[in-house]
């Protein structure tokens, strides 16, 4: 159950920081990836284990890679310029800070 809520919880994460990065290009950005650290941070001080944070972080990737590819209506989120840029490099350091930090 928890890895399910874990798993939920990387995926709203991810929703929400795609959508995120895009609003006023500075501050969502920034909002993004401080709500990705948070979220992925909490998953693992609520199930206190660090396997969860990281089951969490796999679906927030998965997300940020659905988003950054092509859909069926060749539709795209993050492009490939400096703001999506920006974003995997900050986000995945966000990922990395919130998973190395201890779980409890």
């Amino acid at each position: 159950m928890k890895s399910i809520a874990s798993l939920l919880l990387g995926i709203a994460a991810g929703v929400a920081a795609v959508f995120l990065h895009l609003y006023l290009p500075p501050f969502g950005l920034a909002l993004a990836c401080v709500g990705t650290f948070t979220t992925i941070w909490a998953v693992g001080r609520k199930f206190g284990k660090r396997r969860y944070k990281f089951i969490a972080a796999l679906a927030w990737f998965y997300i940020f890679a659905r988003a950054s590819t092509f859909g069926t209506g060749k539709e795209i989120f993050i492009q490939g310029d400096t703001l999506g840029n920006n974003f995997l490099f900050f986000a995945f350091i966000a990922l990395a800070l919130a998973i190395a930090l201890p779980a409890n």
